[in-house]
Protein backbone atom coordinates (compact mmCIF):
# COMPACT_ATOMS: atom_id res chain seq x y z
CA UNK A 1 0.00 0.00 0.00
CA UNK A 2 1.21 3.75 -0.55
CA UNK A 3 1.46 5.97 2.43
CA UNK A 4 2.59 9.47 2.53
CA UNK A 5 4.87 11.01 5.33
CA UNK A 6 6.24 14.13 5.45
CA UNK A 7 10.39 15.12 4.97
CA UNK A 8 12.30 18.37 5.08
CA UNK A 9 13.66 19.62 1.77
CA UNK A 10 16.55 21.93 2.28
CA UNK A 11 17.51 22.42 -1.14
CA UNK A 12 13.76 24.31 -0.98
CA UNK A 13 13.25 24.82 2.48
CA UNK A 14 9.73 23.28 1.95
CA UNK A 15 8.15 20.10 3.66
CA UNK A 16 7.14 17.73 0.97
CA UNK A 17 5.04 15.10 0.84
CA UNK A 18 6.94 11.23 0.51
CA UNK A 19 5.14 8.34 -1.16
CA UNK A 20 6.13 5.24 0.08
CA UNK A 21 5.14 1.97 -0.51
CA UNK A 22 5.45 -0.31 2.22
CA UNK A 23 3.45 -3.70 3.69
CA UNK A 24 0.16 -2.55 6.55
CA UNK A 25 -1.56 -4.56 8.81
CA UNK A 26 -4.99 -3.34 9.55
CA UNK A 27 -6.15 -2.90 12.94
CA UNK A 28 -9.16 -2.21 14.97
CA UNK A 29 -10.58 0.69 14.18
CA UNK A 30 -10.47 3.65 17.41
CA UNK A 31 -13.43 6.09 17.92
CA UNK A 32 -11.11 9.13 17.72
CA UNK A 33 -7.52 10.16 17.16
CA UNK A 34 -6.79 10.39 20.85
CA UNK A 35 -7.41 7.01 21.22
CA UNK A 36 -4.64 5.61 18.84
CA UNK A 37 -2.06 3.51 20.98
CA UNK A 38 0.46 5.00 22.56
CA UNK A 39 2.74 1.70 23.14
CA UNK A 40 2.99 -1.94 21.32
CA UNK A 41 2.95 -0.66 17.86
CA UNK A 42 5.14 -1.88 15.17
CA UNK A 43 5.41 -0.01 11.85
CA UNK A 44 2.99 -0.50 9.46
CA UNK A 45 -0.02 -0.89 11.77
CA UNK A 46 -2.77 0.71 10.15
CA UNK A 47 -6.14 1.80 12.19
CA UNK A 48 -9.26 4.55 11.64
CA UNK A 49 -10.43 7.03 13.57
CA UNK A 50 -14.39 6.36 13.30
CA UNK A 51 -15.11 10.14 14.28
CA UNK A 52 -13.08 11.34 11.25
CA UNK A 53 -12.88 8.32 8.41
CA UNK A 54 -9.06 9.03 8.82
CA UNK A 55 -6.88 6.25 8.32
CA UNK A 56 -3.95 6.69 10.18
CA UNK A 57 -0.39 4.53 9.94
CA UNK A 58 1.83 3.89 12.17
CA UNK A 59 5.92 5.04 10.52
CA UNK A 60 9.04 5.65 12.48
CA UNK A 61 7.09 5.62 16.25
CA UNK A 62 4.27 7.95 15.08
CA UNK A 63 0.79 7.80 13.46
CA UNK A 64 1.00 9.58 10.34
CA UNK A 65 -2.46 10.40 8.75
CA UNK A 66 -3.18 8.88 5.81
CA UNK A 67 -6.74 11.39 4.91
CA UNK A 68 -10.23 10.06 4.46
CA UNK A 69 -11.19 6.07 4.17
CA UNK A 70 -13.51 6.73 1.12
CA UNK A 71 -14.83 3.63 -0.43
CA UNK A 72 -17.49 5.03 -2.64
CA UNK A 73 -15.99 5.25 -5.77
CA UNK A 74 -15.22 1.32 -5.03
CA UNK A 75 -18.18 0.79 -4.05
CA UNK A 76 -20.30 2.13 -6.86
CA UNK A 77 -17.91 0.44 -9.49
CA UNK A 78 -18.49 -2.91 -7.52
CA UNK A 79 -22.69 -2.36 -7.42
CA UNK A 80 -22.27 -1.63 -11.44
CA UNK A 81 -20.37 -4.39 -12.04
CA UNK A 82 -22.87 -6.34 -10.37
CA UNK A 83 -25.66 -4.97 -12.54
CA UNK A 84 -24.17 -5.47 -15.84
Amino acid sequence: MKIYTRAFNAALGQIKQVETEMEVQFRSAVATVDNLPTSGNVSGDLRMAIDSDHLYVYVNSEWIDQGVFDVGDLLQTKLMQELS
